[in-house]
């Protein structure tokens, strides 16, 4: 009898050339990180008193830590809904098939290009180094982002809407609004909401992490103790935002299973 491979020759070639090309890349990337392994291991030994610290509660600021919470969840919620309204805007001016203007749709997708490259971390700071530190830079700088991420889904959602439903609404006379109103939104209402839900998650999230770089907000509470070494603190807030972040995921999985 004769044995019959279960994988072709060239895919056993392919998988061996891949391996040793992701090991090759990893060496690389260890070396030119120039790791100091020895430090890292005589130091791994004290991470049992650091732990130790860590196992304390420090709860004597909850009122605060709630309320900054609160703050934090504020600007989440207020930067995704504008940054939502101003989403679909541009997307039904940048979808290919229902922008009025060609050359439009092209100069709307390379600037949200632009955007969704930047981190939002960089768009924080320059906000902040410009309108100073608060609250309001936290949800514009958090507006930029969404923006980015809500208006490609949002043309991406649109641009599948079937052509017949476009040209039956313009056979009939339809202008662009009654196309968006009466065409497109019965199509992509569903859509829209499983990618407004996705986005609150990550707002929420970065919300919490840009407080650390003077949006306010419970972020700029971890920072103060992480500065003070206030170790039982940092337990606090770091149990709290992980509470919040598991809620706000199992709220948004139930929301899309209801959507």
């Amino acid at each position: 009898m004769k044995d019959i491979p279960l994988t072709q020759k060239k895919d056993r070639i392919r998988t061996i050339v891949i391996t040793i090309a992701a090991i090759v890349l990893f060496v690389v990337s260890v070396n030119l990180l120039n790791l100091d392994m020895v430090t890292f291991i005589s130091r791994f030994e004290q991470s049992g008193e650091v732990v130790k610290h860590f196992l304390a509660l420090d709860t004597s600021d909850v009122g605060e830590v709630f309320a900054q919470l609160l703050l934090s969840l504020s600007m989440a919620i207020a930067s995704l809904f504008l940054g939502a309204i101003i989403s679909f805007i541009l997307a039904c001016l940048g979808a290919d098939n229902i922008s009025p203007l060609p050359f439009l749709s092209a100069v709307i997708k390379g600037v949200m290009s632009v955007i969704r490259a930047i981190p939002s971390l960089v768009w924080i700071l320059m906000i902040v180094a410009s309108l100073g530190f608060g609250s309001m830079a936290g949800i514009i700088g958090m507006m930029f982002p969404t923006v980015g991420y809500l208006t490609k889904s949002f043309i991406s959602s649109i641009e599948e809407v079937p052509i017949q439903v476009i040209e039956t609404m313009k056979s009939t006379g339809a202008n662009w609004f009654q196309l968006i109103q009466e065409g497109i939104l019965p199509n992509v209402s569903k859509s829209f909401l499983n990618w407004l839900a996705i986005r609150v998650e990550g707002n929420v999230a970065e919300s919490i992490s840009l407080g650390m770089v003077g949006a306010g907000g419970i972020g700029t509470l971890l920072t103060r103790a992480i500065s003070s070494y206030n170790y039982g603190r940092i337990t606090f807030i770091v149990l709290t935002i992980f509470c919040t972040m598991f809620a706000v995921e199992m709220l948004v999985t139930r929301a899309k299973k209801a959507i």
